[in-house]
């Protein structure tokens, strides 16, 4: 495959390998505009994460490597959850496989519903004996509605300076911006671009 040439968009088996990996092959800066990752970007976006892509039928050796992995592969890492119900994830586990769930409160549950939000410990047993584990995150459907109005702040996060910072506000400026906005201010909240973009 030699180097692609900068502009070159990836194939179709490198878009593939991509995907199966996680690797974006476009963004979109506004709403109304697509801008899609060059060759050479999936290319080492692939090689950071230990993906041999250098001729083509590497590629197609690491697609049916990856394939393969992911079809045998039990869980997800980190399986996701919303609300009260049952996350997608787990809808395809083979029958009767069991399920433990060990909450943030350090409860034992054998469903993986109507759990209250946080990070969860998830293993799943299959009848045939394989054993995998997650991560759970649960999170909410939404957030209450405020008693009244409130107002807050907007901020840029690399923004804020301290003399402790090195020119580019990281989190621990964030978070002495939000404790003294609400204990000096009263706001309500802050909203931190880019975290909420």
């Amino acid at each position: 495959m030699g180097a692609p040439r900068p502009a070159e968009p990836p194939s179709e088996d490198l878009s593939r390998l991509a995907a199966l990996h996680g690797v974006a092959t476009s963004y979109h800066p506004s709403p109304d505009r697509t801008v899609a990752a060059t060759a050479t970007a999936v290319t080492l976006a692939l090689a950071a994460l230990g993906v041999d892509t250098a001729t083509p039928e590497a590629v197609r050796a690491a697609l049916t490597a990856r394939e393969r992995e992911l079809g045998e592969r039990l869980l997800p890492p980190t399986v996701v959850g919303w609300g009260a119900g049952t996350p997608a994830a787990l809808t395809a586990l083979p029958e009767h496989t069991r399920l433990l769930v060990r909450t943030e409160q350090g409860e034992t549950r054998d469903r993986a519903e109507h759990l209250p939000p946080g990070v969860h410990g998830l293993t799943a047993t299959t009848p045939d004996g394989r054993t995998a584990h997650a991560h759970l995150i649960v999170a909410p459907t939404g957030l209450p509605a405020p008693p009244g109005r409130s107002y807050g702040l907007l901020v840029q996060l690399y923004s804020l300076l301290s003399r402790r910072s090195w020119g580019m506000g990281d989190l621990a400026d964030l978070g002495e911006l939000v404790g003294w906005a609400g204990r000096a201010l009263g706001a309500g909240f802050v909203q931190v671009n880019p975290l909420h973009a």
